[in-house]
């Protein structure tokens, strides 16, 4: 068997979505695809997440930081993909687009851009120059997506070609999530799972935790690591019943302490971290962005609100954290909803067949 060699960009390899489903891809593909890692910044925690014998290899670069485009970085990653000859190069997301340059440039690997969400900058509308940017520097290119809304943006906002967009819907281990075994605990536990950046507004779900709460018997657990850890703690201001838990390689762990999965963020497509809570069997209580709403079982439709509406949102809360009833109905729908759609062997089949189909075979 021939072992395909696929290149993958990250603009950073910390704890994240995309990090955990190429984890997750890894175990389900095996041995005939080579994975070569090349994280853009200092952070590797992501490794983590990976088997130990996983057919992986982890190395760094710390490109240029620019307000445009960097010659240094698009020669460095010239030379760097020529010289590995991968049979398919990866990227993910805005922060890796001058790989993209580089490669159209010179070695013309078969390419295949991963685009997951947006930051903080992108969070509340369109970037007129990032859209023709990637309208322009995508051309060439496939592009997977997560969501069908992310779906809709590639070919109606950076008129990409609908034939080079392929929306691949993540996948969980679902039994691996169900069997977690739960803590021995005392209080109501509100939990969120995610990167501590602008977009998810963090600061919304700590005000509607302190609003709903009215008894301060529960708990309110942040578990992840970003850039906004400290205004994030302010914002708890020494709430000694909310807790910032860093990072984790195992966030089953983490959802088998929630009673009530939350999301706050202004922008979303399809969170991994949301689907591995469903299949936790928590309850979800979200902003409607993305395909969240879609995402979850119809029984928990009511609690996905508005995103600009921070007062409907902190009482969809306090209606799942005051019906204990409700929380365990929610939850055992939501764990069907992702038992029947998120499937990791579907996702894993998915990609494979893309990677397959776009590979240069050099045999």
């Amino acid at each position: 068997m021939t072992t395909i060699t696929l290149l993958h960009i990250f603009p950073s390899f910390g704890f994240g979505g995309q990090q955990a489903r190429l984890a997750a891809l890894t175990r389900a593909l095996g041995a005939e695809f080579r994975h070569l890692v090349l994280s853009l910044d200092d952070n590797r925690q992501g490794r983590a997440l990976f088997d130990e014998n996983a057919p992986v290899e982890f190395n760094t670069y710390n490109m240029v930081k620019s307000a445009g485009f960097s010659v240094t970085n698009i020669l460095t990653f010239r030379k760097l993909i020529s010289s590995i000859s991968p049979n398919l190069l990866c990227t993910y997301n805005w922060g890796s687009i001058e790989a993209v340059i580089a490669n159209r440039l010179g070695p013309g690997a078969p390419h295949l851009h991963f685009e997951d969400g947006f930051g903080a900058d992108e969070a509340r509308g369109s970037n007129s120059r990032r859209d023709i940017a990637r309208r322009h520097i995508l051309k060439h290119s496939h592009l997977v997506v997560p969501s069908s809304a992310l779906q809709k943006i590639a070919v109606r906002r950076w008129r990409l070609n609908p034939a080079s967009v392929h929306f691949i819907e993540n996948g969980v281990d679902v039994e691996r999530l169900h069997n977690a075994r739960p803590p021995l605990k005392s209080g109501l536990v509100i939990g969120s799972v995610g990167a501590l950046r602008a977009e998810k507004n963090y600061a919304r779900l700590v005000r509607a935790f302190q609003a709903a709460d009215r008894n301060r018997a529960a708990r309110l657990e942040i578990v992840g690591e970003g850039p906004e850890r400290n205004a994030l703690a302010a914002a708890a201001g020494g709430d000694a019943r909310i807790a910032l838990s860093g990072a984790t390689p195992a966030p089953q762990e983490a959802y088998a302490r929630f009673d009530v999965f939350a999301l706050s963020s202004e922008t979303e497509q399809a969170p991994l971290s949301m689907m591995e809570a469903m299949a936790s069997g928590l309850p979800v209580v979200a902003t409607d962005v993305g395909d969240i709403k879609a995402m979850v079982a119809e029984e928990n439709r009511p609690f996905i609100t508005a995103p600009g509406d921070d007062d409907a949102y902190a009482q969809a809360l306090a209606q799942l954290m005051q019906n204990p009833s409700a929380r365990a109905a929610i939850g055992s729908a939501n764990r069907r909803k992702a038992r029947e759609h998120f499937s990791i062997d579907r996702m894993a089949a998915a990609h494979r067949a893309l990677y397959l189909s776009l590979a240069r075979r050099d045999d």
